[in-house]
């Protein structure tokens, strides 16, 4: 459930504030959701990576259909692609690995603050 709930956080941020910012403000709200609640590396890593990728595949699709697809196709032409389409699943997954990377430092980073217990033999 913490999942979802940290997908949705970094997926809402990065929809509200890329706009008005840099690209570079959504690894910043992924570091910060990883930090404030904690996760292992692969949890926090997915949820960077779904929360971020979605919507980075979603804001260059609704650019592709509002021009008729007429600037992708010709970007994919010069790139050597087939479709499209490759060319908006790419951003979304350069996205992606960009939020997966940041939150799994946000995550690890939290590490530096926070004291880990000492296990005793019989716990």
């Amino acid at each position: 459930m913490k999942l979802i709930i940290r997908i949705i956080c970094i997926g809402a941020i990065t929809y509200f504030v890329s706009p008005f910012t840099g690209w570079w403000l959504c690894m910043l709200a992924s570091f910060v959701v990883s930090f404030v609640s904690p996760s292992s590396g692969l949890n926090a890593f997915i949820s960077g990576f779904l929360g971020v990728g979605l919507v980075w595949i979603g804001h260059s699709w609704t650019l592709d259909v509002e021009n008729a697809s007429s600037f992708s196709a010709k970007i994919s032409e010069i790139m050597g692609l087939k479709d499209p389409l490759i060319l908006v699943l790419a951003s979304g997954a350069v996205g992606g690995v960009a939020g997966g990377f940041s939150s799994i430092t946000g995550s690890i980073f939290r590490y530096l603050f926070v004291r880990r217990r000492d296990r005793s033999l019989y716990s």
